[in-house]
């Protein structure tokens, strides 16, 4: 699965150097173990293994956007609101709305409920 991460993130414009490989597969592992938690199951169903993937994509994007290191994407703000008298000008980040980068990490850690419902089982 280590591979189809890669391929995810080239997907979204990033390839990860080589030094991160441990990274991403403790990422992949972690992903797992809460799609696992989640559905009461002990394997991994096969047709949710792409959401384990997007998972650790989205745990990877973070991991490097809260490090500084994600050059890839633009993280210019986006402005809102702009006046010229007295020049005012308001970030859509200042006035609560999410940048793209923070929606699409969301976005993949964060699993459809109800795609996980239909696998789920109850632990007796």
């Amino acid at each position: 699965m280590t591979g189809r991460l890669k391929a995810r993130l080239g997907e979204l414009g990033l390839i990860p150097p080589a030094r991160d490989a441990g990274l991403l597969e403790t990422l992949l592992v972690g992903s797992r173990r809460r799609i696992l938690a989640e559905i009461g199951q002990t394997e991994l169903p096969e047709e949710l293994e792409a959401v384990a993937v997007d998972m650790a994509a989205g745990e990877y994007l973070s991991f490097r956007q809260s490090a500084g290191g994600l050059p890839e994407f633009d993280q210019e703000q986006v402005v809102r609101q702009m006046s010229q008298g007295d020049t005012s000008i308001t970030y859509a980040v200042e006035s609560g709305q999410q940048s793209p980068l923070d929606a699409l990490i969301a976005r993949l850690t964060t699993p459809p409920g109800a795609l996980l419902r239909q696998w789920r089982r109850m632990r007796w």
